[in-house]
């Protein structure tokens, strides 16, 4: 079960499966499916940068179209 800690910032992509694992007290990573996708500031992370990145993520790697899916 993922967390609101991990998936906060993330927004509805939380439901495609990006979470948020923090680093000490500087770094954000955000995974897409338990893998890497992307390393943020956790001063310079905001919930639109870190959207965005999954937008883009889902887009090049996985040929996404845009459309959130609400059934998971």
């Amino acid at each position: 079960m993922v967390t609101e800690a991990q998936s906060g910032g993330v927004g509805m992509f939380a439901r495609q499966g990006f979470t948020l694992e923090h680093l000490g007290c500087e770094v954000v990573l955000l995974l897409h499916e338990g893998e890497f996708v992307a390393r943020f500031s956790q001063t310079g992370a905001t919930e639109e940068s870190l959207q965005a990145e999954c937008s883009k993520h889902l887009a090049v790697k996985h040929g996404w179209d845009g459309a959130l899916s609400q059934s998971k």
